[in-house]
């Protein structure tokens, strides 16, 4: 008896010791991959992003560390009205040939974020420069505070594409900080605010890298954008 007793348990472990490991080897299979939601959603112009991946907690005010600082206008409702510094670029050495109007034109239907390119109105042709490293110019798509913007980047009159793949509510403050940089404030909602009561604010800097021929981004993205 004790013999028969002894070659029914040691099948009946093997059997549950290959089940907990046939167990573990389907759950990591199937286990998800983390996706980067800054792989989503990133610039879509060759940006190199050096900004911080945590969700941004900055208030109206705060600056990155390491970039100039330049103060953008607000305009009430937590609408900011765009801005530009008083400075004029210096001359690159080499100038855009396209008017303004005609550079954002043709290049209209590669701006995403919209099935209608048609959508989009021009706030402002006055920050497009042909020969400035990096100009840009905001478009909405909407009539008010909160509606989406994108901004639209060009080197010498060239366009390079937008500063973020996906539309950004509320008007992004910009300013120039020279010839070949940029900084601009984002307005976004915090917690349950109203679109009226937003209060967050990101700060990031754009840089054109004449070495790599493409954007440097450092500071911040509102929540869910970098």
């Amino acid at each position: 008896m004790p013999r028969t007793c002894h070659a029914v348990v040691i099948p009946t472990l093997l059997v549950l010791a290959l089940g907990g490991l046939t167990a573990c080897g389907s759950q990591s299979a199937q286990e998800p991959q983390a996706t980067s939601t800054a792989a989503r959603n990133a610039p879509n112009s060759g940006i190199r992003s050096q900004a911080p991946t945590t969700t941004p907690s900055t208030l109206d005010g705060t600056r990155p560390a390491t970039q100039p600082t330049a103060q953008p206008s607000n305009a009430p409702n937590g609408a900011d009205e765009e801005a530009t510094s008083s400075a004029t670029p210096e001359l690159s050495g080499s100038c855009g040939t396209d008017s303004a109007t005609k550079a954002v034109d043709d290049n209209l239907d590669k701006v995403p974020g919209v099935d209608d390119p048609s959508m989009w109105t021009i706030d402002d042709l006055g920050t497009y420069d042909p020969c400035a490293a990096l100009s840009w110019v905001t478009l909405s798509g909407g009539g008010t505070g909160s509606s989406i913007r994108q901004q639209m980047l060009f080197h010498d009159g060239d366009y390079l594409g937008t500063t973020t793949a996906t539309p950004i509510g509320f008007h992004p403050a910009t300013v120039r900080l020279s010839d070949s940089s940029i900084q601009v404030t984002y307005t976004y909602n915090r917690g349950n605010e109203s679109n009226a009561e937003a209060s967050g604010r990101a700060v990031s800097v754009y840089s054109w890298n004449p070495d790599t021929e493409s954007i440097d981004h450092s500071g911040e993205w509102p929540p869910g954008i970098g």
